[in-house]
């Protein structure tokens, strides 16, 4: 039951949360909803950028911006309209598309935020990352680290362009204020590692005195290596949210991909319609192949080949393939929240598991 005051009470109560205001304190007692919410706010909206305008104004950039104006990376970031002031996808890990173009280099560098190149297309032949001094070679569909604060440049050596979706977890690094950077004294590294160094080291065998030197080595996961394993699980019964699910695991450690960042890999199977769920973590997709559809909180995404999607935290969601596979790459902050006991995710237990669809997403 709410107290009875008197004029003079509440003249004095609006006095004092006034002069609160200009002393720079809040009441308590007015804003405790906000400070601490009955259940997550995401914040901020899912959204799509569609492949066909993100290739458009990418092969703009390609033309505009070269290495001799002195740019650093030619690439293109994804912005929530949400979240213009961090400049990013999600409110942890910022995504953006980047173009080399024949016999171009980006030059070396490296940075206290950790990074993740996945081949989009044009990969094979003399196109590659150096990593600490370790040569990976970059092929479609591939997964390359760059773990945090290791020396990092790249180079196509074809004739042909070369796209890849870069991730890093940047927007956390801003929040918590530790962000550095360093540029290199040269625009290559000396490549001083023997070829596949990394995948000689964190094996199952490796030659004595040869481990790695960090727990969170630079690994080039090889889509020749990924896909007959994720294929193989087709007829398993898979996950009932995401149908087949692998994450690419930390060789060293067993866990996460990178300690900011889980990278995971799933297929869903012609016309397979995954239960929903909402979790704490947020995710970014990109469309590896296929087509389907994605309902986030009541609205239908319709996704193709390459596009990119974010399902903010606590936003119920479940995926639709077309009549054809599909595969999709993600990206997780999960093993942030795990660390500090924030992670948890539930089912939709109602309307066997499914959302009503209450409107489509028309923008991207």
């Amino acid at each position: 039951m709410a107290l009875s005051t008197t004029d003079e009470e509440s003249s004095a109560l609006q006095q004092l949360e006034s002069d609160l205001e200009s002393a720079h304190f809040i009441p308590t007692w007015v804003y405790a909803p906000k400070l601490n919410t009955r259940e997550p706010v995401p914040g901020y909206r899912p959204y799509l950028w569609r492949w066909a305008a993100t290739h458009n104004l990418l092969m703009r950039a390609g033309d505009l911006i070269t290495p001799e104006r002195g740019a650093e990376r030619r690439s293109i970031d994804h912005v929530n309209p949400d979240l213009e002031p961090q400049l990013a996808a999600t409110h942890t890990i910022g995504s953006a598309f980047q173009l080399v173009r024949p016999g171009e280099i980006a030059p070396a560098h490296r940075h206290s935020l950790a990074a993740i190149r996945f081949v989009v297309e044009g990969g094979g032949g003399a196109v590659y990352t150096v990593v600490d001094g370790e040569r990976l070679l970059m092929e479609d569909n591939d997964l390359i680290l760059t773990p945090a604060f290791t020396w990092h440049d790249h180079a196509n050596e074809t004739g042909k362009d070369i796209i890849w979706l870069d991730a890093l977890d940047y927007p956390l690094g801003q929040t918590l204020r530790c962000s550095f950077f360093e540029p290199g004294q040269r625009d290559r590294q000396v490549i001083d590692k023997a070829p596949d160094f990394t995948r000689i080291t964190t094996g199952a065998l490796r030659p004595p005195g040869k481990a790695p030197a960090t727990a969170t080595p630079a690994v080039r996961y090889a889509w020749t290596d990924v896909w007959p394993v994720l294929d193989a699980q087709r007829n398993e019964p898979g996950d009932p949210f995401d149908g087949i699910l692998l994450e690419y695991v930390n060789p060293i450690t067993g866990g996460a991909t990178l300690p900011t960042i889980s990278c995971l890999i799933q297929l869903l199977r012609p016309n397979e319609h995954t239960e929903a769920h909402r979790a704490t973590s947020s995710a970014t997709y990109f469309v590896v192949s296929g087509s389907g559809s994605t309902v986030i909180d009541g609205q239908q995404f319709d996704w193709g080949l390459r596009d990119v999607f974010v399902v903010p935290p606590w936003c119920w969601h479940e995926h639709r393939a077309a009549a054809t596979d599909a595969v999709l790459f993600s990206l997780s902050d999960r093993p942030v929240l795990e660390v500090l006991g924030l992670y948890r995710e539930e089912p939709l237990t109602n309307a066997g598991g499914h959302q009503q669809v209450t409107s489509k997403f028309n923008g991207g």
